[in-house]
């Protein structure tokens, strides 16, 4: 086994030696302490650093009251909220963290020096994102942003030469959005953020993998991987490299490699069990659950999910929980218990409701389109059909408008052709349903929305005309107005308009010449953009021109 350096775990922790550098220190014991709790977490060996952290906390409690007091108790409180957010113990982390904020607030309005001033700022920064951490965990991203929001305001007075603050920042704001699937702003961020904030780089990177294994870009994630794992190999960083471990199997299970993700798990799995992680536990059991449906092992499967289930409902993530709940329902399906089904893929969906995952809310519409799909074609609906396409349809339209919009968020052609994959099956099922329905006038405007705006060649314009066709060649997105999505520009515009990729959402298309009239697929938009908050269509109107006879 190579030796690994000693070095700090996050940017979190470069900037505690930045502070111990300048002079903002607690004196002993608890210098030396927090020192060897970091060191213990670098292993990782969260009850190690938990019971050094709660040998300091009671010393400083053993202490006369006042402010000095009270912040140190408040940055204990913080680190130990921490290190069971690593432990997956999300209660406890709750207490801890919201400990911790009671006393660092409490002495906000207390006279302070410059250095002190300073490391009140410093913890709470630490907390507030811990905080951030926390919440988006447990699915509650709106508060979580919040906390976002007030730590971000709290950066501002910070003199960040050393790109520590914009790290921690930067980095928990990728969390969020991938948490949201916000796939495109995630990357965006991301890799503005590797040239910004070089402490976080192995974190970013790791991020990046999982955007690009989730966006079907694997040789791309497995890059992102291995640079990943090289620099927490230099940093020293056990845990960083497991986490890189659980992700690279998730990239395989995305790629259908179901045997080196199966063995991938395994291995995951087996170091979260002997350290106690049971929310990471419960993320390899539901990918093993999803593996076992997939080799017909029902019954292993449903263990697996039972477990991965009930792991996620003790730590409280809800998100998670749901996503396990989702597979449920899947394998509930395939065995035929078809109340049990709808009862878990509707308790998923009320959670993604509930939390703002709209694209997952999205993913469960077609996943019930689909299902009544399944069932029209093993069944005879009778006079009943008619009305069971209209709701297969009704679910499976606006999320596959949804799916398809979400490629805008994403500022290269190639991620946004790679998106279009994934769009193209939930539209290829719209098409079947319309097809099955031989509802003639959906069928064509289905076809006049997929065309409309998709140029298949750009005619060159000159210099003083470019303007009206794309921004400035060298701009790669712009967006044209506040509540726009992201739009190609330039050069990437006019590479991808000569595919026939959108560059920008299609116009709305008007079927009747009187004023005010019919757009196409007008009711699926609609519906669209108010289940799932996106925008579908652009502001543009383009009259249709009917063939001539």
């Amino acid at each position: 086994m190579p030796e690994y350096p000693e070095a700090a775990e996050s940017p979190k922790d470069a900037a505690e030696q930045e502070e111990q550098a300048a002079g903002l220190s607690y004196g002993e014991p608890f210098d030396s302490g927090f020192a060897l709790a970091e060191r213990h977490q670098l292993t990782p060996d969260h009850p190690a650093a938990l019971a050094v952290y709660g040998e300091l906390l009671a010393a400083a409690e053993s202490l006369e009251d006042s402010p000095d007091v009270r912040l140190l108790r408040g940055h204990l409180l913080s680190d130990i909220g921490t290190v069971q957010l690593a432990a997956t113990d999300l209660p406890g982390a709750a207490l801890s963290v919201g400990r911790s904020l009671d006393l660092v607030r409490g002495i906000a309005s207390l006279p302070m020096g410059p250095n002190g001033r300073r490391l009140w700022q410093e913890v709470l920064l630490k907390t507030l994102l811990a905080r951030v951490e926390l919440l988006r965990r447990t699915g509650e991203l709106d508060e979580a942003q919040e906390s976002m929001d007030e730590a971000t305001a709290l950066s501002s007075e910070f003199d960040d030469r050393e790109g520590l603050r914009t790290a921690e920042i930067g980095l928990s704001r990728v969390h969020l959005l991938m948490d949201r699937s916000a796939w495109g702003a995630a990357e965006e961020l991301a890799c503005a953020l590797l040239t910004d904030a070089p402490p976080a780089e192995p974190y970013l990177l790791d991020c990046l993998g999982v955007v690009c294994a989730s966006t079907v870009r694997f040789e791309q994630a497995e890059d992102y991987f291995a640079r990943a794992e090289e620099a927490y190999l230099t940093l020293g960083h056990h845990a960083g490299r497991q986490q890189v471990l659980s992700h690279r199997a998730y990239a395989a299970l995305q790629a259908g490699n179901l045997d080196h993700a199966e063995e991938l798990y395994a291995e995951a799995a087996e170091i979260f069990e002997r350290q106690g992680q049971a929310e990471d536990l419960a993320v390899c059991e539901q990918a093993r659950a999803a593996i076992a449906a997939h080799r017909g092992d029902a019954a292993g499967a449903a263990a697996m999910t039972a477990s991965s289930l009930a792991r996620f409902q003790q730590v409280g993530a809800a998100i998670a929980a749901a996503d396990t709940m989702l597979m449920g329902a899947r394998h509930a399906y395939e065995r035929g218990d078809i109340d049990e089904m709808k009862r878990l893929a509707q308790g998923a969906r009320d959670v993604y409701q509930e939390r703002g995952v709209y694209e997952r809310c999205a993913q469960v519409d077609l996943m019930l389109a689909r299902t009544l799909e399944d069932n029209l074609n093993r069944t005879d609906h009778g006079d009943h059909e008619r009305t069971s396409l209209a709701n297969a349809l009704s679910l499976a339209l606006p999320a596959a408008l949804t799916l398809e919009a979400a490629r805008y968020d994403f500022a290269t052609a190639h991620a946004r052709s790679q998106w279009l994959q994934l769009a193209d099956e939930a539209m290829q099922l719209v098409f079947r349903l319309a097809l099955r329905s031989n509802d003639q006038g959906l069928i064509f405007e289905l076809v006049e929305h997929r065309c409309a705006g998709a140029s298949l060649t750009l005619s060159r314009t000159s210099t003083a005309d470019q303007a009206a066709v794309f921004p400035d060649a060298a701009m790669k997105t712009y967006v044209p107005d506040d509540d726009a999505p992201l739009t190609l520009g330039g050069i990437a515009a006019e590479a991808a308009a000569s595919v026939g990729l959108r560059v920008a959402p299609p116009p709305k298309i008007v079927m009747s010449a009187e004023t005010g009239g019919r757009t196409a697929l007008q009711e699926y938009v609609q519906a669209a953009e108010f289940r799932y908050h996106r925008r579908i269509v652009s502001e543009e109107e383009v009259p249709f021109c009917p063939p001539p006879i």
